[in-house]
């Protein structure tokens, strides 16, 4: 089913893609960049950052980034080998209240995912947003009469992204989102079916997104041209995604040039395929 196309970006903290842990100058410079582009991309109206780094800084990143917008939505990298759930439901939590509900997690599982593991995770962090009392006897995490401290006003979203395994299957059965890296939009559709049978097994609904690579930095010179980039995104929509996360490789330059040039172009593309659905 064809979807209305939400936008949002992944941004690298630092020169290497991740927070640096020494010396502390480094870090602060690149968290400061980040701010400004998560700025930058919520003045231009997009509707989710992914921030980058690991999980160690997350949570510095993740609220230097949140102080940073007013309207769009901050995604923070989660390892479930590097958190607890109960510390992650916390945190959270309070970053969902502060913010007036802009926060949500990119759940990874490490290295080496487990799928269980992060299931767990989310089942108890998600019980805890809900304000439940949580009883967990697994193989990875264990809690007696567990309750939250905090509760965020909205539950935040959940993105299980990845081309790892179980991470389809594992977000059809706790996830808000599937977020694919790079899938060819032929293989779209397949994908989409397959997420939403799986997802209506247990009573649930589940959105598709894709990761795709932005290179906009010739637009100004007329090497891209700007109506195919639009009918390639339109086209991720018309096969049943709802979420493309950008990966740009000049923020500074090139969110501009989407927002301005791009976005209304597919806007444009969704309309006239409405008004051809309808007819």
């Amino acid at each position: 089913m064809a979807v209305s196309l939400s936008f949002g970006v992944r941004l690298s903290v630092g020169r290497t893609g991740r927070p640096q842990l020494s010396p502390s100058v480094d870090r602060d410079a690149a968290v400061a960049q980040a701010r400004r582009l998560t700025a930058l991309a919520d003045i231009l109206g997009l509707d989710y950052v992914f921030s980058g780094g690991d999980a160690g800084l997350s949570s510095e990143t993740t609220l230097a980034l949140l102080g940073a917008a007013r309207r769009l939505t901050v995604v923070a990298p989660i390892s479930v080998a590097a958190w607890h759930p109960a510390l992650l439901a916390r945190f959270g939590a309070v970053a969902a209240r502060v913010s007036g509900g802009r926060f949500a997690i990119d759940l990874r599982s490490g290295p080496h995912p487990d799928d269980r593991r992060a299931e767990e995770f989310a089942r108890i962090v998600r019980g805890l947003w809900r304000g439940e009392s949580v009883d967990v006897d697994g193989r990875h995490f264990r809690a007696r009469g567990l309750r939250p401290s905090v509760r965020p006003g909205v539950a935040p979203e959940i993105v299980v992204s990845g081309g790892w395994r179980a991470a389809q299957p594992l977000a059809a059965r706790i996830g808000d989102w599937f977020l694919h890296p790079g899938s060819a939009r032929t293989e779209v559709p397949a994908q989409v079916a397959a997420l939403e049978g799986a997802a209506a097994a247990v009573g649930r609904e589940v959105g598709f997104g894709v990761t795709v690579p932005l290179d906009l930095g010739a637009a100004g010179r007329g090497a891209v041209d700007l109506d195919e980039v639009a009918e390639r995104l339109a086209d991720y929509g018309r096969s049943g995604a709802g979420l493309i996360v950008l990966e740009p490789a000049d923020p500074e330059v090139e969110l501009p040039v989407f927002a301005q040039e791009i976005v209304p172009r597919v806007r444009a593309l969704e309309r006239a395929r409405a008004l051809v659905a309808a007819g």
